[in-house]
């Protein structure tokens, strides 16, 4: 099991494909596409091929960082296949909160890390949640200016979503992911093993941005989904139906990234939602997820678009219903984040340019708006404003009528 040919990215790895009969112990592999195009290394229950694929690499030393909880459930079984394969390694643990995604934890890791006589003949490896591998990634990047870096992502969003991306960065004072860089792995490690003990805010916040994918690109998965939600406990997924699941919502940022493999033109449609949801995840402290933070943040865009004339009623409220009525959402803004709040962090945001902030708005389902050939308008900051404000209440009326409707 342990003699496996790590394939090169973008060099004989085959495309994802659209079926795959998951079993246990199952590995397959397929490119990102994006650039550089790590391959990525996916199934259930596949940790006895890692040694070989590390072993394929040459290395003088691994270092594995995660945190303490995922360190005392998994590193034991994890290092076993080190010792197995004769790799040398050092276990780290690192703070990985929202607020712990920062300058400083980025510097007491690198000086760790350089403490403990890594090399450019090492590889970090990042095992833990989107917070964690940005702030292992980044750190692989920095040190000797490039350390190799493996991802091994724990939760459904990290292996579906914030994996296939290429950026590194770290939170600054004023909002999300203000400093970073653009820094692939080697490759990425998806084992959904690891994925059993998560929350159910956790598996909703990553179904929230696969949901977002078909919004933006495939008007046509919508019922995928839909009835997903309606035939499945998220909370009680056997270990093959969880696998399925992630492997169909990768299928479906894939197909975004093959059109866009830069991350710099239409793939920014993949940020629908994201300029509010950034703000409104940054002032809960991470309290409230990723992709739920997300969610609320499409709805609004949603409201705008409509306001603009664009997408119609009937298509707005389709964000209510998947959100709110199928995924059960709390899609209303917190009380405690006030609409200046909101809007000083979009000042502060990563998609400002030269014409101000700028927005990825749908023109309808499956088609994003596009007048300037980056995927993005600028909104009048007063109608932006006029919907932070109503917002909560839109979503009262939207959810009560969406449930009288089904009741």
């Amino acid at each position: 099991m342990n003699n496996v040919k790590a394939a090169s990215s973008g060099n004989g790895t085959p495309a994802i494909q659209k079926d795959v009969n998951f079993t246990p112990h199952k590995m397959i592999s397929f490119r990102t596409f994006l650039q550089p195009d790590p391959t990525y290394y996916f199934g259930n229950d596949i940790i006895e091929y890692l040694g070989g694929l590390i072993k394929n690499e040459a290395v003088d030393k691994v270092f594995f960082v995660t945190n303490d909880v995922l360190a005392k459930l998994y590193a034991g079984e994890i290092t076993e296949v080190f010792r197995t394969n004769s790799i040398p390694y050092t276990v780290i643990t690192v703070k990985d909160s929202e607020r712990d995604k920062n300058f400083s934890n980025l510097e007491w890791l690198c000086d760790t890390l350089v403490d403990k006589f890594v090399t450019k003949g090492s590889v970090i490896i990042g095992f833990g949640g989107g917070c964690l591998t940005n702030i292992v990634g980044l750190a692989a990047g920095l040190i000797f200016r490039g350390i190799r870096y493996i991802e091994m992502p724990t939760t459904f969003m990290g292996v579906t979503d914030s994996c296939l991306s290429n950026k590194q960065a770290v939170n600054g004072a004023f909002g999300k992911n203000q400093y970073g860089m653009y820094r692939a792995p080697i490759f990425i490690f998806g084992d959904t093993k690891y994925l059993q003990t998560e929350s159910l805010s956790g598996r909703k916040s990553a179904i929230a941005e696969g949901i977002k994918n078909a919004f933006i690109n495939n008007a046509a998965l919508l019922p995928y989904y839909e009835n997903k939600l309606d035939n499945c406990d998220l909370n009680n997924l056997d270990p093959m139906t969880l696998t399925d699941l992630a492997y169909n919502v990768i299928r479906s940022k894939l197909a975004i990234l093959k059109q866009d493999p830069s991350e710099k033109h239409f793939a920014v449609a993949l940020e629908y939602g994201h300029t509010f949801g950034h703000a409104i995840e940054f002032f809960s402290g991470g309290s409230i997820p990723h992709g739920i933070a997300v969610a609320k943040g499409m709805c609004i865009a949603a409201e705008i678009s409509h306001r603009l004339g664009y997408m119609s009623r009937e298509e707005a409220d389709k964000h209510y219903r998947l959100f709110g009525e199928k995924l059960r959402l709390d899609l209303k803004l917190p009380e405690n984040i006030s609409v200046d709040d909101i809007m000083n962090t979009i000042l502060a945001d990563n998609k400002k340019t030269v014409k101000g902030v700028k927005y990825v708005i749908l023109e309808k389902i499956g088609v994003c708006l596009n007048p300037d050939g980056d995927y993005q308008i600028c909104v009048d900051e007063e109608l932006v404003r006029d919907v932070l404000s109503e917002q909560n209440e839109i979503v009262e009326k939207k959810l009560n009528k969406v449930t009288s409707k089904s009741a």
